[in-house]
Formats: structure tokens, sequence, C-alpha cells
């Protein structure tokens, strides 16, 4: 048991997220963010395991604190400083094996929770829990126009599969705009790449989704792609920000339900996650890392490091309580 100010080995005690309190959903307005798992994976059509990252990004956090650190930063040559967060963990929601709409509802009930009172992160699982979370998130804040970032290597709008849940990790978006919880024009996917189903992105097409491939985005500067965010959420009263770890370049995304060739370049992705506090976020998840793919542990790391660089910096954080 550590002695009181003494910091804990970051190998040793609970595993919450950065170290942060593990409370109840009731005290989580007491925090800057609150981070919440989501151990699902009943949506996945290929490789199953997601269920286990919510464990697997704790560990990869515990390290690290959100305490205003004066940082030098080497990959742009300038001066930073760390947002101060107060961090809780609320565990794990409970999930309903065998049941996707009891645990989708169940997502979007302690998502709405959360964002009444404070900002969530909400670490999957599959892609198929940004449903309910997404749901969540307009029901807490009592928002109408949220917009979407989803940055991914498929578009996820394919048509309902009889061999998966209603909602799976491959037709969530297809429902949150069929069901009119999302303006698909205020909706933008960065990373998709690769051949698909014509029928898929002629439904993105005909939804009026904006899309930016890996090609694209990796030719395109930081700036340019944050000017078209602000220019397509202008008019918009929030922003959901969905991150599957498939959008990455392959040497980073190996451990994956379903990996994908090419793919989008880390230092872009960071310095475009970094920049994220020039629109009004309201939530953030991250989805599809698949540890028992994760060999070498390279994909859990940049989960966290996605995690790290968007806290640290990317999070417009109000003002003090």
């Amino acid at each position: 048991m550590k002695k009181e100010n003494q910091q804990e080995l970051f190998y040793a005690g609970i595993p919450t997220f950065v170290g942060g309190d593990y409370v109840n959903i009731d005290e989580c307005n007491n925090y800057d963010v609150a981070v919440i798992g989501v151990p699902y994976d009943e949506g996945a059509s290929y490789r199953e395991g997601c269920k286990k990252a919510p464990r697997r990004i704790r560990e990869y956090s515990a390290w690290k604190r959100f305490d205003k650190e004066e940082c030098y930063d080497y990959d742009n040559r300038r001066y930073a400083k760390t947002n101060v967060l107060n961090v809780c963990d609320l565990g794990d929601i409970n999930i309903f094996k065998g049941n996707s709409v009891k645990t989708q509802n169940e997502i979007t009930s302690v998502v709405s929770k959360i964002s009444k009172v404070t900002f969530p992160v909400i670490l999957g699982g599959d892609h198929s829990i940004t449903y309910g979370a997404y749901k969540g998130v307009k029901e807490g804040t009592g928002l109408k126009k949220i917009g979407l970032i989803q940055f991914d290597a498929h578009n996820d709008t394919e048509p309902d599969d009889e061999h998966l849940p209603e909602i799976c990790h491959s037709t969530q978006f297809t429902h949150l705009i069929n069901e009119g919880y999302l303006d698909g024009s205020k909706m933008i996917a960065i990373g998709l790449r690769g051949f698909v189903d014509r029928r898929w992105h002629d439904f993105a097409v005909e939804k009026g989704i904006n899309i930016i491939t890996a090609n694209e985005f990796n030719s395109m500067s930081a700036d340019e792609v944050i000017k078209y965010i602000k220019n397509v959420f202008k008019d918009c009263d929030g922003v959901y920000v969905t991150f599957d770890m498939d959008s990455l370049e392959a040497a980073y995304s190996e451990g994956v339900g379903t990996p994908k060739y090419n793919g989008l370049k880390i230092m872009k992705v960071l310095d475009v996650i970094r920049r994220l506090n020039e629109i009004n976020v309201k939530a953030f998840d991250l989805v599809e890392l698949c540890p028992d793919y994760d060999a070498t542990g390279i994909t859990g790391f940049m989960a966290w490091e996605i995690l790290n660089n968007f806290l640290s910096f990317g999070y417009n954080k109000k003002e003090e309580k």
C-alpha cells in the first residue's frame, strides 16, 4: 500500500485509466473527463477479441498523468504544455451477452448520464458501440445537431447482415442515419480505402457523407484537414469523434478486428488529433483494438497514443469548475 503523497509505480495497483480515481457514475460530475470501457465484440464480423481492449488500453496508460507538463515538441520544433485534467475511471459497462439490443440500450443510458455532467471517453470494443454511444451523447447533451468524425478504413454503411446483430460494426452508421439520429452531411469519414461493394459507397453518397480517403488524407496538410473539418461542422452544436484503429497504416494496425493495407500516416493523424481543440468535441471513442492479434503490442501502444495526444492537446478543456 503506498504512503500518502507517494507516486505509485506504474505497474502496481489497480489499472485505472492514467491512474485516475475509480468512481461511481454519480460522482463523475467532479471530473473533467470520465472514462468508460465497453468490452463488447458480438458485433464483429471477422476477428473477435476487441472485448479485451479496454483493459489493455488502461495498462498502457498507467504511466501518464495530465498535469500541465512542460514539453518540447520535436515533431514541430516548439514548446507546449499539456492540459490539466482530473480524470476518473467508471470501469466497464454491463454487457448482456447474446442480447445486442439490451447492450446498446445500456451503452446509450450510461453515456447519456456521463454526457450530462462531463466529457466521456469510451473504450471499445468493436465499432458497433458507436451506435449506442452517439445516441447517448445526443440524449445527454440535449444538442440537436452533433456532427461525427469517423477515422476508419471502412465506411460502415452496409445493409443488415442476417448472420450478425442488426447493429454490428459495419452497419452502425447506416442505422444512425436511417433512424434520424445523424445527418449524413454532418459526418466525415477519414481513411477509407480499398475495394468495397458499390452499394455501400452509393449509400454514403446518397446521404451526403463527406469522405477523405486514406490517400487524400496523406497528401493533405494538417491545416487543410482542419479547415475541411471546420467547414463541414460550421453550423453544428458539437462533434462526436470515433477512432477505429484499422484506419492507421498497416505497420501500426496489425492488432485490429479487420486489418487493411495502406492507411493513414501516423504523424499526420497525431497532428490532426492535437488540433481537434479547434472544434467543439463532445465525446471521443476508440474502437477495434484486438489485443490477441497484436503480437508486438504496437497497435495497443498506438491506441493509447491517440488518446494521449487528444487529451493532452486536442481536448478543449472548459474553464475550471
